[in-house]
């Protein structure tokens, strides 16, 4: 629901006695600076503002109840929390201010707003320069300041080690699997039965194989292609991971909760245990490992002629790093040159032909660092996408793709619905389009807006500005235009790839949802009634939640590692490109190694300058100098704090 037709929702039940329930919600705080927060609910597409002073004593995780308010002339829905319903987190890593006889936890949480009282044993000391972990064990009132108990010491400030847990606890991750999902996944056998085998299509007569980054320890999909009278027959085979546990196994319940896995910058926090992800599921070369495969016949013009969907056994030949396959694609004498070379050229042709269609071609923009002994990054780099990396992407698009329209199909034939977990994409706001728009008009280009011509209107936008100075900021502003992906059992389409059935099946060592796939498939295509759709509406919400919190989660990684990086230039001199513009400063992204800083607005003093929220750029009042998204501007670093992961910079 948006501001607006709430507006006339209310307006109609205005005499009504139960007004009170139309402006009562539930929903969950995300607590964006001192001054407010905002409640996202499920009734409202737009969130919930909320000022500090009405927060009731909630913080930033937690779900709570809230009241909207009655004035109808604001711009965006405010409202006061009522109450708190369910405490997101007992537990916090920060600091503590010590004084005699008592002290203050002051959590590093970002989005943590309050400290908390500690009652000292006289014996208690605590130093201003490390980290503790602290539990709350009274969450106060009106009256009484909230109180916490000092668990443990973490660390030195700024060591690798306290910083990396401070993230996990502000993301609430799990540090390690527990001592009986350990033992389960202990008495779990390395042995695959004959019985087994003889369950599947057996492919391990096939030259299939891995490819992956070369620091990649799980490898959870393999290819393999033939060529017959003419056609190609593709072979997309993903570790059966669903093989291993069923819903009642302790794994699961432990898998369930995690939903992902989670990549930081020195550390993956795994959806698995090692055991599972890295051995008994990892396709592995030169041993037998259990899988569900898609296989494809294609035409010589590429065109699928028919495919199949089901488990198989595979025995992988080779594993790849996505640089050792694109040696062998570019030498001629390269092992399995021909196969990849073909799975090569059938991949580019599907790729072109999803682009026609209109699904998005943004840039990947994915930042890495090369770590020294002691995890310190001593260098910054973005990932380079060679054939390699958009080949494997492409068959694991189609494959999901399949596996999506094989569920669509069982449906019509069974006549019937067949509860099922989605990756669906919505088509953006209207008015985020508009905003759009407005936007790329002062550039002189303008997109055809209609829900059915969106998608190619956009993608002939970005070929349009290619190479072009506002390339980036038009670019930047499109991906902000955009609504997120999430799982869902809707048959909704999948707007950014232009697919009108997509899921996740491709991931299942790291992803919750494809391990739901994989059981539906087999249970559907072996005859099961349609299950429980609550079950699969619960855990969609719940993994598109945990996704979430795990994308921000290795985004504050990468934050702390450019903070910690960038501490060895200050006083230095870079390009860099406006990659944001907010009401408080202007974001630089620093060209030569991808760091981002902030140039605050008061830094800037040649000027008075003003947000212009209309364009997002900011205007000099009296200079009129501009400055807008993809700006190239020359910036120097002032400050960086590795703590709040942040770096300092002014103009030069």
């Amino acid at each position: 629901m948006s501001l607006k037709s709430y507006k006339m929702k209310f307006k109609k039940r205005k005499k009504k006695r139960n007004q009170s329930n139309l402006n009562t919600l539930r929903g969950v705080v995300d607590h964006v600076n001192r001054k407010y927060a905002f409640v996202i609910t499920d009734e409202f597409s737009e969130d919930i503002k909320v000022r500090s002073r009405s927060m009731n004593g909630a913080i930033h995780g937690d779900k709570v109840e809230i009241k909207i308010s009655n004035n109808q002339n604001r711009k965006s829905l405010e409202g006061e929390i009522i109450k708190v319903l369910e405490r997101n987190t007992y537990e916090f890593i920060g600091t503590v201010e010590d004084s005699k006889g008592f002290a203050f936890f002051i959590p590093k949480n970002k989005k943590v707003y309050i400290d908390f009282f500690v009652r000292k044993k006289r014996s208690e000391k605590f130093s201003k320069n490390k980290k503790y972990i602290a539990k709350i064990v009274d969450w106060g009132n009106s009256n009484k300041k909230p109180e916490a108990q000092i668990i443990k010491c973490i660390g030195n400030i700024g060591e690798n080690e306290t910083e990396i847990n401070s993230i996990i606890y502000d993301f609430n991750l799990p540090l390690k699997f527990p001592k009986n999902i350990i033992e389960e996944t202990n008495n779990l056998s390395e042995d695959i039965p004959e019985k087994e085998i003889l369950k599947r299509k057996d492919l391990r007569h096939l030259d299939s194989f891995t490819i992956d980054p070369d620091d990649a320890k799980d490898f959870d999909d393999a290819l393999s292609i033939e060529k017959d009278n003419g056609h190609y027959k593709i072979g997309i085979h993903i570790a059966d991971v669903s093989h291993f546990f069923n819903s009642r196994s302790q794994i699961n319940n432990e898998a369930e909760k995690r939903a992902t896995s989670v990549y930081l910058v020195d550390r993956t926090i795994p959806m698995l245990p090692e055991k599972l992800s890295n051995n008994l599921c990892s396709l592995k070369p030169n041993v037998d490992r259990l899988t569900f495969s898609v296989l494809i016949k294609m035409d010589e013009r590429f065109k699928i002629i028919s495919y199949w969907v089901g488990r198989t056994v595979i025995h992988s030949k080779k594993r790849f790093t996505y640089d050792e396959a694109q040696l062998s694609i570019d030498n001629t004498d390269g092992l399995f040159h021909e196969e990849l070379n073909n799975l090569n050229e059938i991949a580019k042709n599907v790729r072109k032909k999803r682009f026609e269609s209109g699904s998005f071609n943004f840039r990947s923009n994915e930042v890495k660092f090369k770590l020294d002994e002691d995890k310190k990054p001593v260098g910054v780099y973005k990932k380079l996408r060679k054939d390699t990396h958009k080949l494997v992407e492409e068959y694991m698009l189609l494959a999901n793709k399949i596996v999506a329209e094989l569920i669509i199909n069982h449906e019509k034939k069974q006549s019937k619905s067949f509860p099922f977990v989605y990756r669906i994409h919505e088509d953006p706001e209207q008015q985020k389009i508009s905003e759009l728009k407005n936007y790329i008009k002062q550039y002189g280009y303008s997109i055809n807006s209609n829900e059915n011509n969106l998608a190619v209107s956009l993608n002939n936008l970005m070929k349009e500005i290619k190479g072009k100075p506002e390339e980036s900021s038009i670019e930047k502003f499109a991906i902000r235009s955009m609504s997120k992906a999430k799982y869902s059992t809707n048959k909704e389409k999948h707007f950014g790839l232009s697919f009108r059935h997509y899921t996740h099946f491709t991931s299942p060592i790291r992803r919750f949802p494809d391990v739901m796939v994989h059981r539906l498939i087999s249970d559907y295509t072996n005859g099961s009634k349609p299950k429980d759709k609550r079950y699969y509406d619960i855990m969609c919400k719940h993994s598109t939640k945990m996704e979430i919190n795990a994308t921000k989660a290795e985004r504050e990684s990468i934050k702390y590692k450019q903070a910690e990086y960038m501490s060895n230039f200050i006083g230095k001199s870079f390009q860099a490109t406006i990659s944001g513009i907010t009401e408080w400063g202007i974001y630089g992204e620093i060209i030569e190694n991808h760091c981002e800083g902030l140039i605050r607005i008061s830094s800037m003093k040649d000027d008075r300058y003003e947000f212009d929220n209309e364009k997002i750029r900011i205007v000099g009042r009296n200079n009129k100098k501009i400055f807008r998204l993809g700006q190239v501007i020359k910036v120097k670093v002032i400050d960086t704090d590795i703590e709040k992961r942040t770096i300092d910079l002014v103009l030069v």
